[in-house]
């Protein structure tokens, strides 16, 4: 398997500039989309805000102060951010005036991050917002596989299916883009697991893609043995046909960083960067990472916001407090014990958005263990082929991508 793609490294702050979306994808976390962007000056105020401040949301007394060094990603999110390319337009203008104006030290260092559907290259807007930022700019498409799953699932309001509309402006894109390190994010759920082997394949042979995201969502998908028996049948063809494209393929699910599990390691960690990602939704609130932003709560009195663009962040303890849900604090007895923990993810974010609690996720916890089984099978095979050695002699992992 090739490495994963490098990617910008720096502080990532998050610009909702819409809670509205052109499609209705069936397993979408944002349960109350909405008619409605961003205000401008609501941007500019969070932007002054970041800027403000040498450590704007309590970094340098923690093991990632690194951030505060490298750089700033600026993210957009919706909905899909590209609805509103002008608005994302005139939000970069706007930061790079600022951090020039203060000689600011993110001033030449920085990145701006879009993730869209891929059904909005069509606009003119969008093409030019794209070519304009094109070495700034990452843009990665999400495409959940081959048009069997894919329309099932990304699909119109009307209901219908999405993939031909992508494939119109795919070569476009790629044009666009860098093919060598172009991606995409592909989210699974149980209607996926039929066609998972199909769906690599198509990635990788019709789409041109060599970097390949996977993942199953977080939510429960009530699966039944004969789910989790098929799921071990499509992961084993993956594997298979992976190991044959091992020089020119990464496929995320099965990598080290993300496939291979040992038991808990790092007990006084959490799994990704809520609490150090302030996303500032569309009503003006500061929240701990867009996972936080209104419009995924299932309960809408929620709203455990950090700040506002008028008074600043004056909750700034709650980045604190979300940093704080480690793998010893939030994790049941069954995680603690598990031989693979040390690779399983979950997201803090969501688990407080459906429960209105902070907890770890166990819903994928048998998809996990099935995918810490093959990714391992992967590497011992890729081992014997490369003369490699991914495990020590106990069986842990030894090699870090």
């Amino acid at each position: 398997m090739i490495p994963a793609a490098r990617q910008y490294e720096g502080l990532n702050i998050t610009f909702q500039v819409t809670e509205d979306c052109n499609l209705r994808c069936k397993y979408c976390y944002e349960v109350n989309k909405r008619p409605g962007n961003l205000p401008f000056e609501y941007a500019q105020k969070f932007i002054d805000i970041m800027l403000a401040e040498e450590d704007p949301i309590g970094l340098l007394d923690t093991e990632t102060k690194w951030l505060l060094q490298r750089g700033l990603v600026l993210d957009f999110i919706g909905g899909d951010a590209l609805m509103v390319p002008d608005l994302v337009d005139k939000i970069l203008r706007y930061y790079q005036y600022r951090a020039v104006e203060l000689n600011h030290r993110w001033a030449y260092r920085w990145r701006a991050s879009i993730s869209t559907n891929g059904t909005l290259f069509k606009n003119p807007r969008v093409r030019d917002f794209m070519m304009k930022y094109k070495d700034s700019l990452s843009v990665g498409i999400s495409v959940d596989g081959c048009p069997e799953i894919h329309d099932r699932n990304r699909i119109w309001k009307d209901g219908s299916g999405t993939m031909k509309d992508i494939l119109k402006w795919w070569d476009w894109y790629m044009e666009w883009t860098n093919r060598e390190f172009a991606s995409t994010k592909a989210t699974c759920n149980r209607e996926t697991i039929p066609y998972l082997t199909k769906s690599i394949k198509f990635l990788h042979e019709e789409l041109g893609l060599r970097q390949i995201n996977m993942n199953f969502i977080f939510e429960d998908m009530h699966l039944t043995q004969a789910d989790l028996d098929l799921l071990d049948q499509e992961m084993e063809k993956s594997v298979e046909y992976i190991l044959e494209h091992r020089h020119d393929l990464y496929v995320g699910m099965f990598s080290k960083s993300f496939g291979l599990g040992d038991a808990m390691r790092e007990p006084d960690k959490g799994w990704c960067g809520s609490g150090a990602m302030p996303c500032l939704s569309i009503n003006g609130k500061i929240y701990p990472c867009f996972r936080f932003t209104p419009n995924t709560m299932h309960n809408k009195d929620l709203d455990f916001n950090v700040g506002d663009v008028w008074q600043g962040l004056i909750h700034k303890d709650r980045f604190q407090i979300v940093r704080a849900q480690t793998r010893e604090k939030i994790s049941p007895k069954m995680c603690k014990e598990c031989a693979v923990e040390s690779s399983c993810a979950w997201c803090i974010g969501g688990s407080f958005a459906e429960k209105g609690e902070f907890c770890r996720q166990t819903n994928i916890c048998e998809i996990h263990k099935r995918q810490a089984k093959w990714a391992r099978k992967y590497w011992e095979e890729y081992d014997k082929l490369e003369g490699t050695k991914t495990f020590d002699d106990t069986g842990r992992t030894i090699l870090a991508e």
